[in-house]
């Protein structure tokens, strides 16, 4: 593994410090900027405050840049420093109007407005009708114009930052080479089930506007009642939403069981970050399973010269 080189910059000086423990860093897909986390040695010479820069690198490769947000003394002399990345600032809530723009035009707006660095923001194509995102977070604006980027065209992008650069990338260009098996693996934990998300009858109330009376639409799937029972989801309909194909689309969706696989101590690669799609081939017990899914969320450890991460991965029946 590379040498780990961290520094802390300050308006006067730029800081080595001693660290002490791991370094973990952490991304997830969507609403949460990347977080570095690690504790340094409080001596005589280091001198920092919330807001400074902290940069990571692994060798020549730059991994993270982002600003200290959080300090947490202990009696041991140890200070534990919490830095995020600039999305970090996509918490703010705002109210933004606009039509028949873009994600990516979204985007590039939104970071002018905050003056956020941008680096490559992918084109997403879609023209998304008008809206009007009032009051709400930037991170759940920016979100909801990638959901119905998908929903129209089945492109799925994620927003993510590049040591100090916005990105916007198409997640089908994101494909991490290290395969995932029982080799490096290290641990992995894995649940399937029908307890959580998963119905084989879907009802939706909907009110008849010339006469009030209330109308349902109803879907279900005999075979998977008989084997489960009945499981039924009930919900009422949005005005002018079709209310056969919503139950039909929802019973598509919510039909099956749910998986959920998380990876824990597997080798580690930098160039793994959440978004990006990994190869995963192992044996787990009812599923032997050989396919790409994508990172919902990974944390990288680096701890006395050895790098693993911690990954929560989704996709078909895998679920967060």
């Amino acid at each position: 593994m590379d040498a780990v080189d961290l520094r802390i910059d300050t308006s006067q000086y730029s800081y080595t410090p001693v660290v002490s423990g791991a370094v973990k860093l952490t991304s997830e897909r969507a609403g949460t900027p990347g977080k570095l986390v690690f504790s340094v040695v409080k001596d005589g010479v280091i001198n920092f405050h919330e807001g400074d820069q902290v940069r990571l690198c692994l060798g020549d490769l730059n991994v993270f840049r982002g600003y200290v947000f959080k300090k947490q003394r202990t009696s041991n002399g140890l200070i534990q420093v919490t830095a995020y990345d600039q999305l970090r600032y996509l918490k703010n809530r705002d109210t933004y109007t606009y039509a028949d723009w873009t994600a990516t035009r979204l985007v590039s707006q939104i970071a002018a407005d905050y003056g956020l660095i941008c680096g490559t923001l992918e084109e997403t194509g879609y023209l998304i009708p008008a809206r009007v995102e009032s009051s709400r977070s930037i991170f759940d604006i920016v979100q909801t114009a990638i959901d119905l980027t998908y929903e129209a065209s089945g492109e799925l992008f994620v927003l993510y930052d590049d040591f100090g650069s916005l990105r916007l990338g198409n997640v089908g260009n994101m494909v991490s080479t290290l395969l995932i098996s029982a080799a490096s693996a290290g641990e992995f934990d894995y649940t399937s089930s029908i307890d959580d998300a998963t119905y084989n009858s879907i009802k939706l109330a909907s009110e008849d506007e010339s006469s009030g009376e209330t109308v349902y639409y109803c879907a279900s799937n005999t075979d998977l009642i008989g084997q489960w029972g009945l499981l039924q989801y009930y919900g009422r309909l949005e005005s002018g939403e079709d209310g056969v194909e919503s139950a039909g689309r929802m019973l598509s969706l919510y039909g099956k069981k749910t998986r959920r696989l998380q990876i824990k101590d597997a080798v580690g690669d930098i160039q793994v970050r959440a978004g990006c799609l990994i190869p995963i081939q192992l044996d787990l017990g009812d599923l032997d399973f050989n396919a790409y899914l994508m990172v919902e969320t990974v944390t990288h450890t680096f701890r006395d010269g050895s790098h693993t991460m911690d990954l929560s991965l989704v996709g078909g029946e895998f679920v967060a």
